[in-house]
């Protein structure tokens, strides 16, 4: 009773207040986005074991893609086929990439578990927003979408981040942004 039980030397990597040798400790995260697979991608530096990477004890092949506009929306679908002996499953990746995503080259924007039996094959889906292809802008203090900005989007689906087989670039919803004004609020005539 009585003791003093902790000290700052218990703790040499917390500093209280009163201490100013930790003033130079302030961590700089200077890389923004660009962190994991999509430092990898920016970069064109191979990984070892990509994003998403994954050991199955049979085989998978994707096939039957396609990508389809639903006005600013869109759907991406895909059959997955398991090739190997035995039932597995499979994570099919959907990955989204515009311009205006600088300097990330795409981004995760969906994955699906699919177990299918050995030699069967299954159907997968995968819906987009707008959403899926916005960013926050700093300059404008708010998310604008691709769409917006007349970009296309591309589409990409693959087991991991290192592995995309298919890619589809869309153009959903109007991308002329006068036209979606015009549709939004229709011009009056002028006053003569």
């Amino acid at each position: 009773a009585g003791e003093k039980r902790f000290e700052q030397a218990d703790y040499p990597g917390v500093c209280p207040p009163p201490k100013t040798w930790c003033a130079n400790m302030t961590a700089n995260f200077s890389e923004g986005v660009l962190v994991g697979y999509r430092w990898n991608d920016a970069k064109a530096i191979p990984s070892a074991y990509p994003f998403g990477f994954g050991l199955s004890y049979t085989d998978f092949t994707f096939a039957d893609f396609d990508a389809k506009c639903l006005g600013e929306e869109a759907m991406v679908t895909l059959k997955v086929k398991n090739t190997g002996a035995r039932d597995g499953k499979a994570v099919p990746q959907l990955y989204v990439g515009f311009p205006s995503l600088a300097p990330a080259v795409r981004q995760l924007r969906g994955f699906q578990k699919v177990e299918v039996a050995a030699g069967a094959e299954a159907d997968v889906v995968f819906s987009l927003s707008e959403e899926d292809w916005s960013f926050y802008s700093e300059d404008k203090g708010r998310w604008v979408s691709a769409i917006e900005l007349g970009e296309r989007i591309t589409v990409s689906v693959g087991s991991d981040s290192a592995n995309l087989e298919w890619h589809h670039t869309l153009s959903c919803g109007n991308t002329n942004q006068e036209a979606r004004e015009a549709v939004r609020a229709p011009a009056t005539p002028p006053l003569s």
